[in-house]
């Protein structure tokens, strides 16, 4: 079957590498849809590695799919994803997530197996997650047409009145071939504006590739009573290196864990992010960052919201908030200064980790001298010499080694003045301490 998987893949290679799209547009694209998800999300810290062109986006989802039944799971869950048909696909999508394996060992999965057919693609909804805020559904695509690409969309949660209830989503997706077709499964993360008493919604989506698109609508209902969330106020500040952080509230969710810190004005430092964030029970079980889905937002311009693995279905006593390692730069290097028609760089952090490869009005590349261990792409927003804000289109995360990373950065359609300011959101620099605050 793999020796299947291998041609077929081997053959998307060469129809991707004979394309006469020209590179930057199409790292443009693949970056445009996983940014538009933290764009919504706004000050969101730490972003996937984008590898650098389709062909490795595909072999990865493939090997990642086919190895599924190797994924690192435990003994409780894998038992019960025995017992449930056609969990091997959803176990691939929460491999790096204890949190919603916890969710479904202790039955808060919610089964839908609801199926469209259209044009020889089936769209199957196979199951949901809810809490009062959040919800994860898990769906599927098979195309039984030999040769397709993947099908991609982004699905619209409603109400069942049809109106639009999330206030942001992100999407993961896996994509396998058995000889016959290609079946993409995937998750989408869906936030509400509010907590949610409704039990009725619509699955929207539009599944497009170079020669398809088609619409799709799946009502559906949640029948499972609704875990309320648990609060832990703790308003404690910590100060790292002098940097003082207030962590405002814990809040506990069947999902995930919701973590409210604030930062002090007057810290000469911007922190960029909170690198080995995690919550330790009293058996000594750690609950860390989320790493597939969304991993912060942001309330205002001091305050933001930072995401856990949940242990809300454990019954451990004690529990402790830690963290040791945060990304953090003065607040007067945050940010590049370039000229895109000269092509030059003006301002940067004092290290000077920046180099130009080239650059136009609409396309920005460069070469960031990283660290091992370094993953957070630095550009998020534009702000040209006017004052002019608007957010990057797109563009590119390609670790050439440990060392050497190459950026591209896709701007907007839109009128800007030179030079223009790229406001840093990432950068290999670290502050360190040892903070242990006791949440329960």
């Amino acid at each position: 079957m793999f020796k299947d998987e291998e041609e077929k893949l081997e053959k998307w290679k060469e129809e991707i590498e004979n394309a006469s799209v020209p590179q930057d547009e199409l790292e443009g694209a693949i970056r445009q849809g996983l940014q538009r998800a933290q764009q919504v999300a706004k000050p969101v810290k730490k972003r996937p590695v984008v590898k650098r062109g389709v062909w490795a986006v595909v072999v990865a989802a493939v090997l990642l799919i086919t190895f599924a039944t190797s994924i690192r799971v435990s003994p409780a869950f894998a038992n019960v994803v025995a017992l449930i048909p056609g969990m091997e696909k959803i176990v691939a999508l929460i491999q790096d997530n204890k949190g919603l394996q916890s969710a479904i060992e202790n039955e808060y999965y919610q089964p839908l197996n609801q199926s469209i057919e259209k044009e020889g693609v089936t769209l199957t909804l196979d199951g949901v997650i809810a809490d009062e805020q959040e919800m994860i559904i898990f769906y599927s695509v098979k195309s039984f047409n030999k040769g397709e690409q993947p099908l991609n969309g982004h699905p619209l949660i409603t109400d069942i009145e049809g109106e639009d209830i999330a206030i942001r989503s992100s999407s993961d997706a896996l994509y396998d071939i058995d000889g016959k077709g290609l079946e993409n499964s995937s998750k989408v993360n869906v936030h509400f504006r509010e907590v949610i008493n409704k039990s009725g919604f619509i699955f929207k989506v539009k599944l497009e590739s170079d020669s398809q698109s088609i619409d799709y609508e799946i009502p559906f209902s949640l029948d499972k009573e609704k875990m309320p969330t648990i609060r832990y106020p703790t308003n404690e500040t910590v100060s790292i290196e002098g940097q003082k952080i207030t962590i405002k509230q814990i809040e506990i969710s069947p999902i995930k864990v919701s973590v409210h810190i604030r930062v002090d004005p007057a810290n000469t430092k911007e922190i960029l992010g909170y690198e080995d964030f995690r919550l330790v029970d009293g058996k000594g079980e750690t609950w860390s960052a989320i790493t597939n889905g969304l991993t912060a937002s942001g309330i205002d311009e001091y305050e933001r919201v930072y995401y856990l693995q949940s242990n809300y279905f454990e019954q451990a006593k004690g529990l402790t908030l830690m963290f040791n390692k945060l990304q953090a730069i003065d607040k007067d290097e945050a940010y590049v200064v370039i000229d895109t028609d000269k092509g030059i760089i003006l301002e940067q952090p004092a290290d000077q980790r920046f180099s130009v490869i080239m650059t136009n009005r609409r396309f920005i590349e460069l070469f960031l001298k990283g660290e091992k261990g370094f993953h957070s792409d630095p550009f998020i927003k534009i702000v040209d010499m006017e004052g002019k804000e608007f957010h990057t289109s797109g563009g590119g995360f390609s670790r050439l080694s440990d060392e050497q990373i190459q950026l591209s950065v896709r701007i907007p359609d839109e009128s800007y003045v030179n030079p223009i300011k790229l406001p840093l959101y990432g950068y290999p620099q670290w502050i360190e301490g040892d903070v242990k605050i006791k949440i329960k």
